[in-house]
């Protein structure tokens, strides 16, 4: 069976999730404690040496980066698809994909480390308002590429994955806003549905232990 080592609140583990959900392809699930340094481990090194999650066992086959292995996934296991047979829809998709990875996280993990990984009261926030900046870019850039599709690439693929489970989190951590974005808004709405992207939330008590972390780092007193 496929091993899938996680941290479940991460959106590249849940971007890989949610292919494994659309596949039905059965998965043990490998908790990684990244709050307790588990990737830093030796163990962990020999399966991914960059120390990142999440890491997907095969057999003898191991993989990292989130957007490898879910094109491994959808090479391995075709039906149903999640990327279209157009060439143009094809290229979309991965191109969408990549601009989650490139353009959105980037700015993201930035507007984070202020927020929560710096003591209270040292937070930059001309950072903050930079980077916010940038995030709100790519949203009118969606909203764009929204015009006239259901989907980014024109069908459910790849491409949506990785900015779908990420920006309800985005607006609700980062006050990230969504209101002015209706195409967004619609989009989401479709997505968050479908009962793959449900499965790969992460539970209840998981999210009640990761605000109780977080506010201790807020207060400065998590490091």
């Amino acid at each position: 069976m496929i091993k899938l080592y996680e941290f479940p609140l991460s959106p590249f583990c849940r971007k890989v999730k949610v292919v494994l959900y659309e596949k039905n392809i059965p998965f043990e699930s490998v908790f990684v404690d990244l709050f307790k340094g588990a990737t830093k481990a030796e163990e962990y090194l020999e399966l991914n040496p960059f120390g990142r999650v999440p890491v997907l066992i095969d057999g003898e086959t191991v993989l990292y980066e989130s957007t490898v292995i879910n094109e491994y996934l959808e090479e391995k296991f075709p039906n149903p698809p999640l990327l279209p047979k157009d060439p143009v829809k094809r290229a979309k998709a991965r191109m969408m994909d990549e601009a989650f990875d490139n353009y959105f996280m980037g700015p993201l993990g930035a507007v984070f480390t202020e927020k929560f990984m710096k003591p209270a009261g040292q937070a930059n926030e001309t950072v903050i308002r930079e980077n916010m900046a940038k995030l709100d870019g790519v949203l009118r850039v969606l909203e764009k590429e929204l015009e006239g599709k259901d989907y980014l690439a024109g069908e459910f693929s790849l491409g949506d994955i990785g900015f779908a489970v990420q920006l309800p989190r985005a607006e609700s951590m980062f006050e990230l806003k969504l209101d002015g974005y209706p195409r967004i808004q619609a989009w989401l709405k479709r997505i968050t549905s479908r009962p793959a992207y449900q499965k790969s939330e992460p539970s209840a008590e998981f999210m009640k232990g990761f605000q109780e972390a977080m506010a201790k780092m807020s207060a400065g007193q998590g490091r």
